[in-house]
């Protein structure tokens, strides 16, 4: 229906972003919330139109797509440029860009961004699935670092400098070194050592530290890889600090990463409609955090030091200490590890009853220990809460006999390179059958999700055994493929 008195267009007398005034002290939250109450009609993307749809509980009001005044994250010029440029700030590195798509999508494309198909890329073996996904994509040559480890709980320990030297004596051509660290049990490795072993062969350090994203904000917490020689680190925000699940950031801390790369290669890695709420979250943390860290911080730090003391005077259970342990440089306290070795019951077990008989639900559990994942939203209260269920469970744990020990599981041997499985034959073979063939599939524990054998490697006796104690005792044992726990994945035999 036409209108009785049209409107004439007269595109000289047009005013840009006229119910929306720039301002460089806004922050990206405010700023939808002003355009939700301009009441500009929605003729664009998402299909909800912002309208009253109950199931999405008002978050609608805040999600837009890249209209005018609000930029655009892949070629950023206003309120998300500025946005990047306050966190590299904070953070105190030369570029800072957002990740909605986590610290997966950062790993993926800064190592993509740094490599050329065919490098050499020394990785510790305690890495996320996300790097092995990225050495597999991008035609990379893997060489395998196992990290120390703890058998009496299962877990590794650091990164040590000099397995990283020796690397570099048998593979001088290494051309990327990718380590974990913190590691989600909180073992940080020395970075600074092995930033110059690195840099001495002419090699780039990439740093998951996907699980530190507080670290180097305050003195009371361990330094961050950014300050101690790292070239690029990923920090997932949303793991410790209040930002929105998905949420992180990739720095580029050094001159040997060409951020022109890094950008072209987060644009192939990073979704294209990045929502505006999630980048909002990141915005609003690090404004946060520039704010109030100090009082925050403190608070947590002082927090921790009182839960860690009391939960020391533990009896059956047990709190990870690291104290002089050659194992561990260094170690983030913001992570609770409950042991439970010296009780009657399994770090899974523990998990389970802590959330049905308690409702207090922890990040994961393994054979031997469980973690309670401490944030910057945890107070007094939540604490407290923690530990009187530990010390009530405590009392009524009889003693352990016995450990239930996790060899290190050493690395399979490599029959072939990742992407070489691509286009073989394979075929599903049961799982108790397949030592000695080629995996096909990797295989994970999830959480943390670092692979316990990578496709292209022999499978043998030691990682079947492994695998399925580890499922037994109710840990989230996954292939990439689904056929775990009754099959695997394996290249096909000429007969």
């Amino acid at each position: 229906m036409r209108a009785r008195n049209p409107k004439i267009f007269h595109p000289n007398r047009v005013k840009r972003d006229s119910a929306l005034p720039p301002s460089d002290d806004k922050s990206l939250a405010t700023l939808l919330k002003e355009h939700d109450e301009a009441k500009i009609l929605p003729f664009h993307m998402p299909g909800h139109k912002r309208a009253p749809f109950d199931f999405l509980f008002g978050a609608q009001k805040l999600d837009i797509t890249e209209i005018e005044g609000f930029d655009n994250l892949h070629d950023a010029s206003g309120v998300l440029k500025r946005a990047s440029e306050r966190a590299a700030a904070l953070y105190g590195v030369k570029y800072s860009r957002f990740l909605i798509d986590g610290s997966t999508c950062g790993i993926l494309a800064g190592i993509r961004a740094v490599t050329n198909s065919g490098d050499k890329i020394l990785v510790a073996r305690n890495c996320h699935k996300s790097v092995f996904n990225a050495i597999e994509l991008c035609s990379l040559t893997p060489v395998y670092l196992r990290p120390t480890f703890f058998e009496e709980y299962g877990f590794y320990g650091s990164v040590l400098p000099g397995d990283v030297q020796a690397a570099f004596d048998q593979n001088p051509d290494i051309r990327l070194v990718v380590i974990t660290s913190p590691t989600y049990e909180g073992v940080i490795s020395d970075v600074q050592k092995i930033a110059d072993i690195c840099h001495a062969h002419g090699a780039i350090l990439f740093v998951d530290e996907a699980h530190g994203a507080h670290l180097g904000l305050d003195r009371k917490f361990e330094k961050s890889a950014r300050q101690l020689g790292a070239d690029i680190v990923v920090n997932s925000l949303h793991k410790t600090l209040p930002s929105l699940t998905q949420t992180a950031l990739l720095h580029v801390v050094t001159d040997r990463v060409d951020i022109k790369a890094v950008d072209a290669n987060l644009a192939m890695f990073e979704s294209s409609s990045p929502s505006y709420v999630l980048m909002a979250s990141i915005d609003g943390c690090v404004r946060f955090l520039a704010e109030d860290k100090n009082k925050s911080m403190n608070e947590w730090s002082n927090q921790l030091d009182v839960a860690r003391k009391s939960l020391s005077r533990l009896r059956k259970l047990g709190l990870f200490e690291p104290k002089k342990d050659s194992r561990v440089f260094a170690y983030d306290k913001s992570k609770l590890v409950i042991l439970c070795s010296g009780a009657s019951t399994s770090g899974v077990e523990l998990k389970n009853v802590l959330r049905k008989a308690y409702d207090i639900e922890l990040e994961m559990a393994s054979v031997n220990y469980c973690i309670a994942m401490t944030g910057l939203g945890d107070k007094e209260d939540s604490f407290s809460k923690l530990i009187d269920a530990l010390f009530s469970l405590d009392d009524s744990l009889a003693n352990r006999n016995g450990l239930v020990r996790q060899n290190s599981l050493k690395i399979a041997k490599k029959a072939l390179e990742p992407y070489q499985i691509k286009g073989l034959s394979v075929e599903t073979v049961d799982f108790d059958k397949s030592v000695g063939r080629i995996c096909a599939e990797n295989v994970w524990a999830y959480p943390p999700g670092a692979p316990i054998i990578v496709k292209g490697e022999r499978i043998d006796f030691e990682f079947v055994k492994h695998a399925t104690l580890e499922y037994e005792n109710g840990v989230n044992v996954t292939s990439e493929m689904g056929t775990f726990p009754n099959g695997i994945i394996v290249v096909k035999e000429e007969k």
